[in-house]
């Protein structure tokens, strides 16, 4: 399956589908760089189904903003991408037009992708459709531009492929699969789920999501079963947890072709050093360029700009995560961005955290 190409040059990924835009005769259809190829007849199908099949005109996928059959996921690292926060209404609704207005500014920056249905964006709080909705909105917004990765949260093979083909279906370019929690044994969940997934998965190490802050277990699994599961075809990279010591021995079995993100924005220094080359964090969603700086700098060797860097950021990354969605969300509002509030009963940051914040954003230089 290929992978897809940066600003000024892209190809078209081989994206599976199926004949029927309802889907309801389950015949697949595999779409190699944008033409159809190939067809796989699913074993007793009705002659209608057959007949509907081949006398339908075919098109390549295409994003629904613009037409364009090309979606864009860039080549060069760093990659920068970012849990995107969900707005609420005050009646407590996902409120879709500010997440519209919201993935219009992020467009302007140089924030590589959207990560959706993540702790950050309070997806425990979110009903499946409001989930489906939101990458819908965003897929609509993006104007062809930047990536959409769609989480799941789920230790069912059958149903965390169900959910990937919805998230698939609504316009994800990938999904982040979490080495599940639930289960005594992962690698028998990858072996399974991963050869299926309608797109390529991207692997994340969150033991404990939504503990920003607090002490976290080790990891899930191990790093070698996490490097094997990083081998297979399907598997476009791995997201680091928060250890860094467990991730150093990680970066040593996921192979080099793979992409290997950091989590963390107090963590994009020594997680450069130990062979990041991207990342996916909170912090991206207010500093995507100072994110982006810093592991070039990290990857390039220039250690003492990036430790200087570093030292300037911790403070504000630290004041956001360590609130978790409420932080993001304040930091946004704080920049312009329509952050809105934590669902209820969360509750947001108080008067007195939001001027903490607001002084530590200030002194990052993120606000003026």
């Amino acid at each position: 399956m290929s992978l897809i190409g940066n600003n000024s040059e892209s190809v078209v990924a081989t994206m599976p589908g199926r004949c029927c835009p309802d889907s309801s005769c389950g015949i697949t259809q595999s779409r190699p760089n944008g033409a159809v190829t190939e067809y796989a007849y699913s074993i007793g199908k009705t002659l209608a189904c057959a007949l509907r099949f081949l006398t339908a005109t075919h098109e390549p996928p295409t994003n629904q903003a613009n037409g364009d059959p090309e979606l864009p996921v860039p080549t060069a690292d760093p990659i920068v991408i970012a849990p995107s926060p969900t707005p609420f209404t005050q009646n407590d609704r996902v409120d879709l037009a500010a997440v519209e207005r919201n993935v219009e500014r992020w467009l302007k920056t140089p924030l590589s992708g959207f990560m959706l249905n993540s702790e950050n964006g309070e997806e425990s709080f979110l009903s499946e459709k409001e989930r489906f909705d939101i990458i819908r909105t965003v897929n609509a917004a993006r104007a062809g531009q930047k990536f959409i990765v769609g989480g799941i949260d789920n230790p069912s093979v059958t149903e965390s492929i169900r959910i990937a083909e919805g998230l698939a279906e609504a316009g994800a370019e990938f999904v982040r699969v979490r080495i599940p929690r639930l289960t005594d044994d992962p690698r028998g969940y990858f072996d399974e789920v991963i050869p299926r997934l309608p797109v390529p998965a991207i692997l994340i190490n969150q033991p404990a999501p939504g503990t920003f802050g607090q002490s976290l277990p080790l990891a899930a699994g191990s790093p070698e079963m996490i490097g094997a599961v990083c081998e297979m075809e399907n598997v476009y990279g791995y997201i680091a947890g928060g250890n860094i010591r467990f991730e150093s021995m990680t970066r040593m079995h996921v192979p080099a072709s793979k992409k290997f993100w950091i989590g963390n924005g107090v963590l994009l220094l020594p997680g450069g050093a130990i062979g990041a080359n991207g990342a996916c964090l909170m912090f991206g969603n207010i500093a995507p360029a100072e994110c982006i700086e810093m592991l070039t700098l990290t990857m390039n060797g220039e250690l003492e700009k990036a430790q200087q860097m570093q030292k300037r950021l911790n403070n504000a990354d630290w004041q956001v995560l360590s609130r978790g969605a409420a932080g993001i969300k304040a930091a946004l509002n704080l920049m312009g961005y329509e952050g809105t509030q934590p669902r209820r009963p969360s509750t947001p940051l108080s008067e007195e955290e939001t001027d903490r914040l607001e002084l530590a954003m200030r002194e990052a230089g993120l606000i003026s």
